[in-house]
């Protein structure tokens, strides 16, 4: 499933010249709404040919391009799911849903360009400091090495990915 996300994912970043989510999103006509969405981080819906990302208003800024950029992964993958109901994202990055690490991974990908995490990983750089290099929870940078191990680099995922770090 790795090698399917990447290639996903290659294929949107050619086409729309961007790895940023928000203007991949907007050139995708996915509409992106924030509201207060309490202990809810975002969600992706499905209504009448319109699609939307909608995000809580009151999480960090650094979170909110990791947000949109997983919930541009369930629009890739998932719209059968979101069409009948939202997907909600109550803690991400969790690792015992299917649809959850499918987004995982594409966000990962799209955010993080295999050059750029390999530069900071053949500097010795740790996975935290990876992770406060590119300003993104070190669950990205886990699942990014997933990735990168699949693809024949030489790395060694951390797997410490859990669905509620981004409870705190």
């Amino acid at each position: 499933m790795t090698n399917f996300i990447s290639k996903e994912v290659d294929k949107l970043i050619k086409k729309y010249k961007t790895r940023d989510p928000f203007e991949m999103a907007k050139s995708m006509k996915i509409n992106i709404c924030y509201h207060d969405l309490g202990n809810l981080k975002g969600y992706y819906f499905y209504q009448s040919k319109f699609r939307y990302i909608v995000i809580n208003k009151n999480i960090q800024e650094e979170l909110l391009p990791v947000i949109c950029a997983h919930e541009l992964g369930h629009d890739r993958f998932h719209q059968n799911y979101a069409k009948n109901d939202a997907i909600r994202e109550f803690s991400l990055f969790d690792m015992t849903s299917k649809p959850e690490r499918e987004a995982n991974l594409f966000a990962s990908e799209l955010l993080i360009p295999d050059s750029t995490i390999m530069d900071l990983f053949y500097g010795d750089c740790t996975f935290s400091s990876v992770a406060a290099e590119l300003n993104v929870p070190i669950e990205l940078v886990d699942f990014k090495s997933q990735i990168l191990k699949a693809k024949g680099y030489n790395i060694s995922p951390l797997c410490i990915s859990k669905g509620d770090f981004l409870k705190n």
